[in-house]
């Protein structure tokens, strides 16, 4: 009698199982974060001038797409930048060169600043992008698209030599996935 009364269990647990979807699995499992660490480089390279300011601009694309966010990139609950900055690396040229430029994210200007672009370089400048509403648009924008465009345009004035150097974009995100 206890082997029919085990092998019948057994039998419901099997069927039972079995007829589980992963929709209706899904609804057991929670939400889980997703720490997202993206690097870009915007290289940015301006000609000697002469006394005359000069214009520059160059952008990369910012994504969210990563083998740890692929499979999952359409059930995004929600994407929280904890950090959004730039910092000035790999410099040369005129050493007094200046620039007074602007970062963009997603086509529109999320920072402005100036400054002697070497000693930016030297001293490790991080310039942070730290208005919560800046960074909950550019989130938002993330969370639609999962890409933006991020760019480093503006003027600069380097009469001594060319200038060249690279605008570094760090973003630190934690990623929800309802899955």
């Amino acid at each position: 009698m206890k082997k029919i009364i085990f092998i019948f269990a057994a039998f419901l647990l099997f069927f039972g199982f079995s007829s589980c979807d992963e929709d209706d699995i899904k609804e057991f499992l929670p939400s889980f974060d997703v720490n997202l660490v993206e690097t870009e480089d915007i290289p940015v390279h301006v000609d000697k001038t002469n006394g005359d300011w000069a214009t520059f601009t160059n952008s990369v694309a910012l994504s969210i797409v990563k083998n740890v966010t692929k499979d999952y990139l359409n059930k995004i609950k929600n994407i929280k930048i904890n950090k959004l900055s730039y910092k000035i690396i790999n410099f040369s040229g005129d050493p007094s060169g200046e620039v007074d430029g602007s970062f963009w994210a997603d086509n529109t200007i999320s920072l402005n600043n100036a400054f002697v672009v070497k000693t930016a370089a030297n001293n490790g400048t991080v310039y942070q992008i730290t208005e919560t509403a800046e960074l909950n648009r550019i989130a938002t924008a993330l969370k639609n698209g999962h890409t933006i465009n991020v760019k480093y345009s503006g003027n600069a004035l380097c009469d001594n030599a060319n200038m060249d150097f690279i605008v570094e974009v760090t973003l630190d995100a934690k990623i929800t996935i309802d899955p």
